[in-house]
């Protein structure tokens, strides 16, 4: 084979003609060795290109795993920030849900008050009718008072009570017999006097015990006394002129020793008993007031009887409970005289000067004089009952009646001039603090009875207890103010409240006390016999003594800090009532501390105090311009007192005005204080302004979002699940002692002419009672109300107060609806957005159980007679039984069709009672939730009839 053939030249076909072949080249090596490099090179560089096509592809694939794991990423932050918006969305319910159970709680709650806004409702109620107004005077006024006389009873504003040194008149033992009244229990005294010599007859001032100890003296020595004046006058000195005996004194005289004769009897009762007339005897008052004297013991009193057993004589002496000489009770010689028979002594008083005037007075004067007695504007005045007053008060309020029958006293200075008695009675208590006492011992015990009085009047009717503990604490504030610098002690087992409540003429009672979990339980009270004797003690003290009015005001300040409400809704209440009485020193020392304090118990205790205060004009217009000051004040307790002063509904009565001032309050500062203004807003609604401030509710609780929205709803829950008197207190001033003016010209919406009869569950529907729009200014420079929507009316107070107080232990939105027809529709619109929100909707249904529990506690009708009371609701608006027996059951199947508008409020409320039948602790009755699905399922047909 050729070497071209060798090359690869294709081979030539047998027998063609060749063409002409070049000449045969040499061979080049470097050629070969060029082309060589160049295959080389070609291989290296496809070798490289597949090289680069393969990283190439390694490098598209890092990178789409590189965006692979970046999607991951991505997606992994999109679901991190799915899972933080989910929290945060969890977190924000939390939050809200919080705020709102938090926002739910009583404002006092925080601070552990026991028994919650019930509790402090109804010492507001109680505590405000212990302070009166009568006529056009009020407690605090001041008069002149003389004095009063009987027997050798004097009663006035300088009686010091010191007995008179010398015999005893004739005429006025025989006109003491005549006249004297035994009481009941006489005779035992007589008895025990007779029998051992010696008698301490142991009773109050005033109360006609030496008058007592008189009449006992006579009646033993009469037969004495009636020998003595048959036998000749010689023979009457030969018996008296034995040694060391008194030859001036005949037989059987009766004599008064004065208070310095103590000390010898304590030293020698036989010479005492010496200067003693044979078969007479006398009297010696101890003093009433601790001081620097000693009471006589068992011996020196067993001693002085068997000296004047020798001379056939008797001695009583007349002592005060409420001194060391109370201690003799527990001995064999003392007993407490009763009191003698008030009205019998009163009729024989008044008979008696009217005989004295006959000519002037009439001959019907008698009958006429026990009818002014018996009248109730005598006795309201008189502000003590007939029966507790004493020998000396009887004989002038006689005297009184007298003077009125006789033309020389009208009836309004009659009115007037009774409130004398009890006001004498109480400038005598603390006029004995002006004498210095002898020793400090004595100190102490006057200013721990007046402590006493002041803490009785500012306590008067609460627990004996609450009384105690406050009276320490003010006995505290008078030492330390009377011996600055030294720490005061108390008295340990040495109380003797018998006779200290005797002396404050005050008495024990009972009562049921419900601040412990609701439950009543007993409790010991402690009352002035009067209800007049509460003002009159604050204002002797407030007016006449001004330098016990900066330890008073710290007291009260003080038992602004109690936990009980008894006691701090008391201080506030006299709070408000000093102030009205010197508005610049009451409000800068009393009200504006407690107004700008962190405890939100002495914040409630400054609104209570301005509410009270504004129970009469002028004051009521000062204490809103301060309400409104407060309200745009930058301290936030300013802003929370005035939130819940407006709640009280004294302070601005334009209830819309209220209304969005307190929706302004609330929804300030992210909600801050959402609590206290949805529960002033609650207060208003329990009441007769329950339509209007319902209707703006609503309008509220319809917005979207907000914390308006939420202010609405938590009202609405307050509302769902509280009780009759939880909220409601009555708004009429003769309610609570007002001044018999109204709260404000819109209380009455009907002619006076007219009475409003209180609504019923089965009359409700009626159209409200139409009232006057709301000027566009009340006062100028302070409150403007919301221009262009027309004033809703507001119900009749008065009729409102009668309905909800007969109702007071209703669910309150039953109440409501049933009191106030008007009020019936925005109530149920409102809860109807309650139970649908994810944020109430849970203590709503608590709510719901609630009535469904109280109404099965109700008297329960048979099924057909439910029925037909729901049938005739819904059709005529008749109350077909007409008794109380099942009424809330009546007001419960009427209101519930209002809160049903779709199928998942009929499905709520039939999970509602299908859980409260299955309830193992206490299963509801299966025919009673029977009963209530029909009557609400007749309700609804009704009203879908109705609105076709």
């Amino acid at each position: 084979m050729s070497p071209e053939g060798l090359a690869g030249a294709p081979p030539a076909d047998v027998g063609a003609a060749q063409p002409p072949q070049p000449p045969p080249q040499p061979v080049d090596r470097n050629r070969d060795r060029n082309r060589g490099e160049r295959d080389r090179g070609e291989r290296d560089r496809v070798s490289g290109d597949l090289e680069d096509k393969g990283d190439a592809e390694a490098k598209a694939k890092d990178r789409a795993d590189v965006k692979d794991k970046a999607d991951e990423k991505a997606d992994d932050k999109d679901d991190a920030a799915a899972q933080r918006a989910r929290a945060e969305w969890e977190e924000k319910q939390r939050r809200e849900g919080e705020r709102f159970r938090e926002a739910m709680q009583s404002p006092v709650a925080a601070d552990g008050a026991t028994g919650g806004s019930r509790a402090v409702s109804r010492s507001r109620s109680e505590g405000r009718a212990r302070f009166t107004v009568r006529g056009n005077s009020s407690v605090f006024d001041r008069t002149s008072f003389g004095h009063a006389h009987f027997g050798n009873v004097y009663l006035g504003a300088g009686d010091a009570g010191s007995a008179v040194l010398g015999e005893v008149p004739e005429d006025e033992l025989v006109r003491l017999s005549r006249s004297y009244c035994a009481p009941d229990g006489y005779q035992a005294l007589k008895e025990v006097l007779r029998e051992r010599r010696v008698l301490v007859v142991v009773a109050p001032p005033g109360t006609g015990r030496r008058t007592t100890a008189l009449c006992l003296l006579e009646e033993l020595t009469r037969d004495v006394r009636q020998q003595a004046r048959k036998k000749p006058a010689d023979d009457a000195h030969e018996e008296a002129d034995a040694p060391g005996e008194d030859a001036d004194l005949a037989p059987g005289r009766v004599t008064r020793l004065d208070g310095s004769s103590l000390d010898h009897i304590l030293r020698d009762p036989a010479t005492v008993a010496a200067r003693v007339a044979p078969g007479g005897g006398f009297v010696l008052q101890l003093p009433d007031t601790p001081g620097d004297w000693t009471a006589p013991s068992e011996a020196h009193l067993g001693a002085l009887a068997a000296a004047l057993a020798r001379r056939d004589a008797y001695a009583v002496l007349v002592a005060s409970p409420s001194t060391p000489a109370g201690a003799l009770l527990t001995g064999r010689h003392a007993l407490r005289c009763p009191a003698a028979p008030a009205a019998e002594l009163l009729s024989w008083h008044l008979l008696r000067r009217l005989a004295a005037v006959e000519a002037e007075a009439g001959p019907d004067a008698l009958d006429k004089g026990e009818r002014i007695l018996r009248h109730p504007l005598l006795r309201q005045a008189l502000g003590i009952a007939l029966d507790d007053l004493r020998p000396a008060e009887t004989d002038a309020l006689a005297a009184l009646v007298v003077r009125h029958l006789r033309g020389a006293l009208t009836r309004d200075r009659l009115l007037d001039r009774c409130g004398e008695v009890v006001r004498a009675q109480v400038r005598s208590w603390f006029a004995g603090g002006r004498e210095a006492a002898a020793t400090e011992e004595a100190t102490h015990a006057l200013l721990r009875q007046a402590a006493f009085r002041v803490a009785l009047a500012v306590l008067d009717g609460e627990a004996f207890s609450s009384v105690a503990d406050a009276a320490d604490l003010l006995a505290r504030e008078l030492l330390t103010a009377r011996t600055p610098g030294k720490e005061p002690g108390r008295p340990v087992f040495a109380e003797d409240w018998d006779g200290l409540l005797a002396a404050a003429r005050a008495e024990f009672g009972k009562t049921e006390d419900e601040s412990l979990a609701g439950v009543p339980l007993p409790v010991r009270t402690v009352r002035y016999q009067g209800d007049a004797f509460a003002g009159a003690v604050l204002a002797e003290v407030w007016q006449s003594h001004h330098a016990a009015r900066a330890p008073v005001v710290r007291w009260l300040r003080a038992l602004a800090d109690d936990p009980r409400p008894q006691v701090w809704v008391r201080a506030a209440l006299v709070a408000g009532e000093l102030c009205t009485a010197d508005p610049g020193y009451g409000f800068v020392e009393l009200v504006a501390p407690l107004a700008s304090a962190r405890s939100t118990r002495r914040r409630y205790a400054a609104a209570t105090a301005l509410d009270q205060a504004a129970r009469r004009e002028p004051y009521r217009t000062a204490v809103r311009a301060v309400v409104e000051e407060w309200a745009h004040a930058d301290e936030a307790g300013l802003r929370w007192t005035a939130a819940l002063t407006l709640g009280h509904g004294r302070v601005e009565p334009d209830t819309r005005t209220a209304v969005e001032l307190l929706g302004r309050l609330g929804t300030r500062d992210e909600g801050r204080h959402l609590q206290v203004a949805s529960y002033a807003l609650a207060r208003l609604a329990a009441g007769s302004r329950a339509a209007e401030a319902l209707t703006l509710l609503g309008e509220w609780a319809a917005e979207a979002a907000g914390d308006r929205r939420d202010l609405a709803l938590l009202t609405g829950v307050r509302l769902c699940t509280a009780v009759g008197d939880d909220y409601w207190e009555p708004e009429s001033p003769d309610a609570d002692g007002g001044d018999g003016e109204p709260a404000d010209p819109e209380s009455r919406t009907e002619p006076a002419g007219e009475a409003r009869t209180p609504r019923r569950p089965g009359r409700v529907g009626a159209a409200p009672s139409s009232g006057r729009a709301a000027p566009a200014v009340r006062l100028p420079g302070l409150w403007r109300t919301v221009p262009g929507r027309p004033a809703v009316p507001r119900a009749d107070v008065a009729a409102v107060d009668a309905e909800l107080g007969r109702l007071s232990d209703w669910p309150l939105v039953l109440a409501i609806a049933v009191t106030v027809p008007a009020a019936a529709g925005p109530l149920a619109g409102l809860l109807w957005r309650v139970f649908d929100s994810h944020l109430s909707g849970e203590r709503a249904l608590d709510g719901l159980s609630s009535w469904l529990r109280a109404a099965e506690q109700d008297t329960a009708p048979t099924a057909a007679a439910a029925a037909t009371a729901a049938t005739a609701v819904v059709a005529d608006g008749t109350d077909v039984a007409g008794a109380t027996d099942g009424e809330l059951l009546r007001a419960l199947v009427w209101f519930l069709p209002l809160l049903v508008r779709e199928e998942r409020d009929w499905q709520r409320l039939g999970w509602v009672l299908e859980a409260m039948a299955a309830d193992p602790g206490e299963p509801m009755d299966e025919r009673f939730v029977g009963h209530v699905l029909d009557a609400v399922g007749a309700g609804l047909r009704g009203r879908g009839e109705g609105q076709q």
